[in-house]
C-alpha cells in the first residue's frame, strides 16, 4: 500500500488535511482540505471525511465539480452523522451542480471499498469526527483526523498510524494533540511506525523537541510527514 501525504498542513498554512491510499487496484482519500485539488488524483474510488470542518473537507466540491467536467461516475463519500446534511446544504449553494455531479454519501462504521476494509472510530473533537482504520488484507494503516488523544485510536494494533499534533507542550485543549497528552498513552501504543501531520506554526517550531520527549518516554519509531511525501507500507 502506499500513503500519499498530499496535505499535511492545518487551517492557517500549508496544503490542507488530504491522504491518499493507494492499493492493487483501489485509491483512496482520507479528507480533502483546501488546496489539495490541483495535487490529489480525480480518479478515486472513495473519500472518507474524518469531521466537517473546512480544513478537511472544504475541496470536496471541487474535486465532485472536476470529476463531472472530466466525465468521471459517482463517487462514494464515507463520512460522520451529518455529512450528508453537509452536501446537501452546501449543494444549495452550487445549485448549477445539482444534478451533475455524481456522488453517494454514506455515514457507516464499517465498510469495504475494492481490496480495502474499514473501521471508522468515534474520536474525540469539537464536532463529530472519527479516525479510519484501513486494512488491504496485509497491512493496517489508521488515520486519527483532528482529535484529542484516545485508546481507542492510539491503542489500534497497525502498521502505521498516523496522528494529529496540533500543539506544542503547555497548551490545554481538549480537541486537539499536544506532545504530553499523546506521551499519556504511548505505553498502549501498537503501532510499529507513528507519523505525525496537522501541526500548527507553533508545533512546527519545536519539531525536534517533540520527537526527543516522545523518544524519550517510549523509544518507537516516530516521524513527522512532509507534504508530498510517499511512504510505502
Amino acid at each position: 500500500m502506499l500513503v500519499k501525504f498530499v496535505g499535511v498542513g492545518t487551517a492557517v498554512e500549508g496544503t490542507q488535511s488530504c491522504i491518499v491510499l493507494e492499493g492493487v487496484e483501489t485509491k483512496v482519500a482520507v479528507d480533502l482540505g483546501a488546496g489539495c485539488i490541483s495535487k490529489v488524483d480525480k480518479d478515486l474510488d472513495a473519500v472518507f471525511i474524518t469531521h466537517n470542518h473546512s480544513d478537511h473537507n472544504s475541496d470536496l466540491i471541487p474535486l465532485l465539480k472536476a470529476r463531472w467536467l472530466l466525465g468521471y461516475g459517482e463517487l462514494e463519500v464515507y463520512g460522520v452523522r451529518g455529512t450528508k446534511a453537509f452536501l446537501s446544504s452546501v449543494l444549495e449553494t452550487y445549485s448549477y451542480l445539482r444534478g451533475k455531479v455524481k456522488f453517494k454519501v454514506k455515514e457507516l462504521r464499517r465498510f469495504r471499498v475494492g481490496e480495502f476494509d474499514v473501521e471508522a472510530i468515534p474520536t474525540k473533537h469539537s464536532i463529530e469526527s472519527q479516525a479510519y482504520a484501513i486494512r488491504d488484507g496485509e497491512n493496517c494503516i489508521v488515520i486519527s483526523g483532528d482529535t484529542y488523544p484516545i485508546e481507542e485510536v492510539v491503542g489500534y494494533d497497525c502498521d502505521v498510524l498516523i496522528h494529529e499534533m496540533s500543539l506544542p507542550f503547555k497548551h490545554e485543549t481538549l480537541d486537539h494533540t499536544t506532545p504530553e497528552s499523546f506521551a499519556d498513552l504511548l505505553d498502549l501504543c501498537k503501532a510499529k511506525r507513528i507519523v505525525f501531520v496537522h501541526l500548527y506554526p507553533m508545533a512546527r517550531k519545536v519539531e525536534r523537541e517533540i520527537l526527543e520527549y516522545l523518544k524519550k518516554r517510549r523509544d518507537l519509531d516516530y516521524r513527522i510527514a512532509r507534504e508530498g511525501e510517499v511512504l510505502r507500507v
